[in-house]
């Protein structure tokens, strides 16, 4: 048996009280869909990484370590790699080291030392390089969390800076040599 609906009459008017009641039930759905959570948190979590990654890019853009040799900073994503505490063992083996190879933890701070604070004797180009470090060791702790600087090997040293974003280890790459 089918249930028939009832046509409409033609130029009748549903009642004020429902209309008020569909406009505001939309009104509540559109607010309510910038918390909606989304049914892949997979898809979040990686945009999220992937964001801070070129938020982080973008920091470090013509930045360059200076050390003995110069070099740039890379950004990079170890996706789900705070899904555990990243100890040094696990660290040698993300970034490819032997695993006998040196590792020291420094502070994010005392890594950037020499280079995010001003001195009376710079230059405008070196006060311009102080001002970017400076900046880019805010958005570095704006974006992640529980940073932590690894310095892998001796000499030439591979330099991990790593925090989380979610489950996720995103941060940057550089080297420095020390001879």
């Amino acid at each position: 048996m089918r249930l028939q609906l009832a046509a409409p009459i033609v130029g009748a008017r549903r009642p004020l009280l429902i209309e008020r009641l569909v406009v505001a039930s939309i009104t509540v759905l559109l607010a309510l869909q910038c918390f909606v959570v989304p049914a892949s948190a997979g898809a979040t979590r990686s945009a999220t990484s992937t964001t801070v990654k070129a938020i982080l890019a973008k920091a470090c853009d013509g930045l360059l370590m200076p050390s003995e040799s110069d070099y740039p900073f890379q950004p990079f994503i170890w996706p789900n790699g705070a899904r555990s505490k990243l100890s040094i063992s696990r660290l040698r083996r993300l970034t490819g080291h032997a695993p006998d190879t040196a590792v020291e933890i420094v502070g994010l701070d005392y890594f950037f030392r020499n280079v995010a604070q001003p001195q009376p004797w710079h230059d405008p180009t070196q006060a311009e390089n102080v001002r970017k470090f400076k900046r880019l060791v805010k958005v570095l702790t704006d974006n992640l969390t529980d940073i932590r600087v690894y310095r892998v090997g001796s000499v030439q040293i591979d330099v991990y800076i790593v925090g989380r974003v979610g489950r996720d280890l995103v941060g940057l790459s550089t080297i420095v040599i020390e001879t």
